[in-house]
């Protein structure tokens, strides 16, 4: 199959500023908070890094699951 070359879109995004405090917010502190408490329980940093990563996807989780649920 071969692609449609001819076919051009052409997208625009929009960021908001809510988008970006949102980002700043989950991404940036609750990822060094995360991050921090686990290096204080494990004293390893892979596995304190593994832990800011699932405690900030699992907080982006909740958060998803908690706005389904509000609806």
């Amino acid at each position: 199959m071969r692609p449609n070359l001819h076919h051009q879109e052409f997208q625009v995004y929009v960021v908001t500023k809510g988008d970006v405090l949102r980002f700043f917010v989950i991404e940036i502190i609750i990822g060094t908070m995360t991050y921090s408490i686990a290096m204080k329980l494990f004293h390893n940093i892979i596995l304190a890094s593994a832990g800011g990563w699932a405690g900030t996807e699992g907080i982006k989780r909740l958060y998803a699951v908690s706005k389904i649920i509000g609806k």
